[in-house]
């Protein structure tokens, strides 16, 4: 499993993808409480479903009970200074990753996963506006980009 972080000021999107890139787990939570997730992470995976509850906003596929988190991608822009010393306490390989576009390409994958309404298809794509934050779908957009070997 990957761990995908997109770090900001005030919040922190992460994402759990399986080795091929597709999402399990994602979600949002204060910059500051993002070592709370990191402990989540630190329990057994048949826990993190429970541990990760108050910030999950996605939950695509279950998350095997031996399943292993393999490696971080971290987003290299705002914060990712603050939320660096929490992904060494994971003890797994981080990479960093450039976060050029990744808010456009997150608005794409929520519609992916939400399929808008069909009052919102008469109006161009350009114009659908997403109605949470996307950064732990940004998040994700990272881990894509690991998968396809571009880095910071």
């Amino acid at each position: 499993m990957i761990l995908g972080v997109d770090p900001g000021r005030d919040k922190t999107g992460w994402a759990l993808t399986d080795s091929a890139g597709e999402l399990l787990l994602s979600g949002i939570c204060p910059t500051l409480e993002f070592g709370l997730v990191v402990a989540a992470l630190n329990c057994p995976p048949s826990q993190w479903k429970k541990a990760l509850a108050p910030w999950t906003l996605e939950r695509q596929a279950l998350v095997h009970e031996t399943a292993e988190l393999e490696r971080a991608a971290l987003g290299n822009g705002t914060g990712s200074r603050q939320v660096l010393p929490y992904l060494e306490r994971l003890a797994v390989r981080t990479v960093l990753v450039g976060e050029e576009g990744t808010t456009l390409a997150a608005r794409k994958l929520y519609w992916r996963l939400h399929r808008p309404g069909w009052w919102r298809r008469l109006l161009p794509s350009s114009l659908w506006v997403p109605p949470r934050p996307l950064d732990d779908l940004a998040a994700w957009v990272i881990v894509l980009r690991v998968l396809r070997g571009r880095k910071a």
